[in-house]
């Protein structure tokens, strides 16, 4: 479980990095930016047996999300869950490899931007537009698909080297 949380706290720490040194704003994304945090809840996913502990790593997760970079309260840890809930209904019929791991990704990064996409309009906020969130949508997958090989196989390796089963 350490690996997984330590891979965790790096992809956190990865977006603040990345934002900080990525000039990006949301009228001009960049092609190097991407939710690491997702993606590690996404890739971490399946070496979890017990959804207890998986669920305690995401909602810390969403309530630092929320704290430190979009200045939120329970925003993130909705938007989460909700991604939970498509990741592990999506493991009930799809394996988990390397395409269908990236699939994953690209959709819980979709599913976070669209339903942010939503909240903001409902919010009346005119800036963010559909076509800004189809440019989002589209910078994102690039990295997204890296960064996802190559936690996936890194994790991967890392995992079953050291444990064999599956985190209790």
């Amino acid at each position: 479980m350490i690996i997984i949380i330590i891979y965790t706290i790096i992809s956190f720490l990865l977006d603040a990095l990345i934002s900080n040194f990525v000039g990006t704003n949301l009228a001009n994304p960049s092609y190097f930016i991407t939710i690491y945090s997702v993606i590690a809840l996404v890739v971490s996913y399946h070496f979890f047996d017990n959804d207890n502990k998986y669920l305690k790593i995401l909602i810390i997760l969403g309530i630092l999300f929320d704290v430190v970079y979009t200045n939120t309260f329970l925003l993130n840890i909705v938007l989460l869950l909700i991604i939970y809930f498509v990741i592990k209904w999506l493991n009930m019929y799809i394996p988990n490899n390397l395409f269908t791991i990236n699939i994953k990704t690209l959709l819980a990064i979709g599913i976070y931007h669209s339903l942010s996409f939503l909240i903001l309009s409902f919010a009346k906020y005119d800036h963010y537009t559909f076509k800004l969130l189809l440019t989002v949508l589209s910078s994102n997958i690039i990295m997204t698909i890296i960064y996802t090989t190559i936690s996936y196989l890194l994790i991967k390796k890392l995992y079953y080297k050291k444990y064999y089963k599956k985190i209790k």
